[in-house]
């Protein structure tokens, strides 16, 4: 009996990572003639196992890919960088701006209401050495995708948060995209 209880405790673990690694590796293709799409960045869990998420073509908003944003204060460039909005409502930024020790990249979430698209952003800021934490941010967009699918543009507000959760500044502006494919020469912020 022990030994079957040494087998599964060291077993158990192995198969449940040999089972992840096949799914995570499953090929990325058609399904269903055009159906559905696996896509990597889609995990379904539910607290169970994970398993790459079917995607429906009708999943693959307009909006997905990737785009240089630049974040303005009247006539003030206050931020600028890349910012990868994924099919499935999850997107990650990397702000050009700021220094990587300072923690520069944020991830969000978002959702297309009518072609009126809500992003939400959480961050974590440090002060510009890099050693000391100053506490959560909050970015929040609302942007329209323009009428070629190539631009979009809008508002946003930056709340910053000290470590106790107060507000210490909040920043607000527009925000405007410009897609890259893989013909964009990205020489510039």
């Amino acid at each position: 009996m022990k030994t079957l209880r040494k087998l599964l405790v060291v077993a158990g673990p192995i198969m449940v990572v040999a089972m992840m690694a096949a799914t995570a590796n499953a090929g990325c293709g058609d399904i269903g003639h055009g159906k559905a799409t696996l896509k990597r960045q889609a995990w379904a869990s539910e607290f169970g196992a994970p398993a790459l998420r079917l995607i429906s073509q009708q999943d693959n908003d307009p909006i997905t890919g990737m785009w240089k944003v630049t974040f303005t204060v009247g006539t003030t460039t206050i931020d600028s960088g890349f910012s990868v909005w994924h099919a499935d409502g999850t997107e990650i930024m990397n702000s050009g701006d700021r220094p990587p020790i300072t923690g520069n990249f944020c991830m969000g979430v978002w959702k297309n209401f009518n072609n009126h698209y809500k992003l939400n952003h959480a961050g974590v800021s440090w002060d510009s050495t890099g050693t000391v934490q100053v506490g959560a941010a909050n970015i929040a967009e609302e942007v329209v995708l323009g009428p070629k699918g190539n631009a979009f543009f809008g508002t946003f507000t930056i709340t910053q948060y000290d470590m106790s959760g107060n507000v210490l500044e909040t920043l607000s502006g527009n925000i405007t995209g410009s897609r890259i494919d893989v013909n964009t020469v990205t020489n510039t912020f």
